[in-house]
C-alpha cells in the first residue's frame, strides 16, 4: 500500500499543487488524501502536512460521511465514473459554508484514484473551469443536453443528438429513455440515478446508447435528479467519449494527466448547465427549441437566469460578441425579436410551431 501511495502521488502531486482551485488526490475506496494542494488546506482549515494521508471523511461533517462513502465505494467499483455532491466540513472556518465537491474517478499509471475538486458552493459551475487554463477550453459545448419526465420519456434534447446519434430532436421527444441504454449498462445507470436521488448534485457514467444506424455509441453522461418522485424526473449531459479520449499510450504523463483535467472541466461545465434545464419548455410546448444546439441552451438558460450579456460570456468563457451572435440565432430559429419577446415565450408565451 505505501509503495501504492508513492506511486500515486509523484504521479498526479504536481498536477494537484498546480491547480489555482482547491483540489486533491484520493486513494478509492478509502477516501484517504494522497496528495492535497494548499488551497484545498486552506479551505478546510488545516495544512497539507496534516491532510495528506487522513482520511477525508475525517473532515467532513458526520451527516455527510456515509454519502461519501457510498460514493468513494462506488467510484471503486466502477458503478460511478462521478459525481458531484454539496458537502459540510467538519472544522470549516465558517460554519454556514458549504462546499460543492466533484470527484473523478483516473487511471493514473494503472491505478484508479479520485481527483477531489472542493470550491464554497456559492456560484460553483463557473468556478469549477478553473482546473484547466482559460486558454485552452473550448467554447462550451460538444454536448447533448436533455430531460426526461417523470416517466423516464424524453420530454426536452438539443439540436446536438443528430450528429451523435443520427436521430433528430422530433424522432426523440416522447421516446422512453430506457429504450436506448444497452441492457447491459442498465444496472449501472440506475445506480446512477439512485446516487444522484440521495440527494447529490450530478452522477457521471459511461453508456452505451442505441444510435439509428444500430449501433452501439458510447458517450459519457452527466445526470441530475431535477424534482422528486418514483421514478424522478432527470437532467442529462451526453459528452463523446472520444472527446474525451485521453492521449496515447506513449504520450507523456503530463499530457495524460491535463487531458484527465480538461475532461473533467467539461463535465463540471456540463454539470453546471443541467440543473437550469427545467426552465426551458418542454418539446411539445416549444418544439422549436429542438432547433437550439446545446451551447445556445447555455446561453438561453442563463438569460433566464437574469443574467446580462456581460455575465453570461464571463461564465462560458467567451467574448460578449459571442453571445450576441448565440442570441442572433436562438431569435432566428425561434422566431422572435427581441430578448423581452424571447424571455416571453420560454414563460409561457404563444406558442410556436416547429
Amino acid at each position: 500500500m505505501l509503495l501504492f501511495m508513492s506511486i500515486t502521488t509523484d504521479a498526479v502531486q504536481a498536477l494537484v499543487e498546480s491547480s489555482g482551485i482547491p483540489l486533491a488526490a484520493v486513494d478509492l475506496p478509502s477516501g484517504r488524501f494522497l496528495a492535497v494542494n494548499p488551497a484545498l488546506a486552506d479551505a478546510v482549515g488545516s495544512t497539507v502536512g496534516a491532510l495528506v494521508g487522513s482520511s477525508s471523511l475525517d473532515w467532513l461533517s458526520p451527516d455527510d460521511r456515509h454519502a461519501a462513502e457510498l460514493g468513494f465505494q462506488a467510484l471503486a467499483d466502477g458503478d460511478l465514473t462521478g459525481y458531484q455532491a454539496i458537502r459540510k466540513v467538519a472544522y470549516p472556518k465558517d460554519s454556514d459554508q458549504a462546499f460543492s465537491v466533484w470527484v473523478s474517478a483516473v487511471e493514473v499509471e494503472g491505478a484508479r484514484v479520485g481527483l477531489a475538486s472542493v470550491i464554497p458552493a456559492t456560484g460553483h459551475d463557473n468556478q469549477f473551469r478553473g482546473l484547466a487554463p482559460v486558454s485552452q477550453i473550448p467554447e462550451p459545448g460538444n454536448v447533448v443536453l436533455g430531460t426526461v419526465d417523470s416517466s423516464w420519456r424524453i420530454d426536452r434534447i438539443s439540436q446536438d443528438v443528430t450528429p451523435l446519434l443520427g436521430l433528430t430532436p422530433e424522432q426523440c421527444a416522447g421516446q422512453p429513455v430506457l429504450g436506448v441504454i444497452h441492457p447491459s449498462d442498465m444496472s449501472a445507470f440506475l445506480a446512477a440515478v439512485e446516487h444522484a436521488r440521495r440527494g447529490e448534485r450530478a452522477a457521471r457514467l459511461s453508456l452505451r446508447l442505441n444510435a439509428r444506424s444500430g449501433d452501439w455509441t458510447e458517450v459519457t453522461v452527466v445526470l441530475a435528479t431535477i424534482a422528486p418522485g418514483d421514478p424522478p424526473p432527470l437532467a442529462f449531459a451526453l459528452i463523446r467519449n472520444d472527446a474525451l479520449a485521453d492521449p496515447p499510450g506513449n504520450g507523456s504523463r503530463e499530457m495524460q494527466l491535463e487531458a484527465h483535467m480538461l475532461r473533467i472541466a467539461d463535465e463540471l461545465h456540463a454539470a453546471g448547465l443541467i440543473p437550469r434545464l427545467k426552465q426551458l419548455p418542454v418539446l411539445a410546448e416549444q418544439p422549436r427549441l429542438g432547433k437550439l444546439t446545446s451551447r445556445e441552451w447555455a446561453v438561453l438558460t442563463r438569460l433566464l437566469d437574469g443574467q446580462r450579456v456581460s455575465a453570461i460570456a464571463a461564465g462560458l468563457y467567451v467574448s460578449q460578441s459571442t453571445v450576441r451572435n448565440h442570441l442572433s440565432s436562438i431569435y432566428a430559429k425561434l422566431g422572435v425579436h427581441s430578448q423581452v419577446d424571447l424571455i416571453r415565450l420560454m414563460r409561457g408565451g404563444h406558442k410556436v410551431s416547429p
